[in-house]
């Protein structure tokens, strides 16, 4: 397997994952957290959304946030938008990059954002305008790349469509999302090798949910075509309130323990990365999915039981 040497992460627990708990979190631990992943080195973090607070009360401190976070040099801090006001309250919040997101599906466009997939192109419109005028990046996520759970399997001519328009209004970037967890490596390969080529000088994303445990390897199956970013969320936090099944993201610290076992740099500490995963817990009040916080890293040692060490057999000098 060809795979890269260096790959960039994007943390996204404290949009994708703090939107959806059912306790408001404070805001002095939202910060907390953000900086805790940026003295752990993650070199990009999507650190709020900018929606209307009546839809996403969880984070209506979105300018309280991004004015108290400290910005460290090689982190890039981006915040999701919907539409045009978000926009401009993001690049008043002084934010480095801004993500948009719609449905590759109809169906879940329309239960996600209560718009078909040509109402969200037009209003996104005014999104890259803005960000144009700021010189802001846009990295475009699609939602149900691979499958909607209400229409299965996404079309790959109906995923070009979207990508299409999109790069037509100005993204540099394309997040591809398997947001129920219904993609494979075979599948995630086979979509890849058709629109890259297509699509010359896009940075891609895969933004992958543990819905099935596919995660990682459909990760691996991108970074075989030279795919080197990906979306991630501390502890395995999120999902999609609109997507029936979903579950949370890939594991940031599972993920980065993957990629430095096979010898490939993410510029993340570790061990940082863990404490601050230990620190979500406590914040959220529960155990989360990650395994590398309950197993260590996969060169912990164990004492040997009483009795072993004298039975070994001994090895020459």
């Amino acid at each position: 397997m060809k795979l890269p040497d260096r790959v960039t992460m994007c943390e996204v627990g404290t949009r994708d994952g703090f939107q959806i708990e059912p306790d408001f979190i404070p805001t002095g631990q939202k910060v907390d957290v953000v900086d805790a992943l940026s003295d752990a080195g993650v070199p990009r973090i999507e650190v709020t959304s900018f929606v209307h607070p009546k839809v996403v009360p969880a984070l209506r401190d979105a300018e309280d946030v991004m004015a108290r976070i400290k910005r460290r040099v090689g982190t890039r801090y981006a915040a999701l938008v919907p539409n045009d006001k978000g926009a401009s309250r993001a690049v008043d919040a002084g934010v480095e990059a801004i993500h948009t997101v719609l449905s590759a599906s109809e169906s879940h466009n329309l239960a996600n954002v209560n718009m078909t997939i040509a109402e969200s192109i037009e209003k996104l419109r005014g999104v890259f305008q803005i960000a144009g005028r700021a010189k802001l990046p846009v990295v475009s996520g699609i939602s149900t790349s691979f499958g909607c759970p209400f229409e299965g399997r996404t079309p790959i001519a109906q995923l070009e469509s979207v990508v299409r328009r999109l790069v037509d209004l100005g993204a540099s970037a394309i997040g591809l999302a398997d947001t129920t967890g219904m993609a494979n490596p075979r599948q995630v390969t086979e979509v890849l090798e058709h629109l890259m080529p297509r699509f010359p000088g896009i940075e891609w994303t895969l933004h992958t949910h543990d819905t099935r445990a596919m995660a990682i390897p459909n990760i691996l199956a991108a970074m075989a075509l030279g795919v080197t970013h990906f979306d991630s969320s501390i502890g395995g936090l999120g999902g999609c309130p609109f997507a029936p099944g979903a579950s949370g993201n890939v594991c940031s610290e599972d993920l980065v323990h993957c990629l430095h076992s096979m010898g490939i740099d993410t510029g993340i500490d570790l061990d940082r990365l863990v404490a601050v995963s230990k620190r979500v817990e406590t914040i959220v009040g529960r155990a989360l999915p990650g395994q590398i916080v309950k197993a260590g890293k996969w060169d912990r040692r164990y004492p040997l039981p009483d009795g072993v060490a004298a039975r070994l057999p001994q090895r020459a000098s």
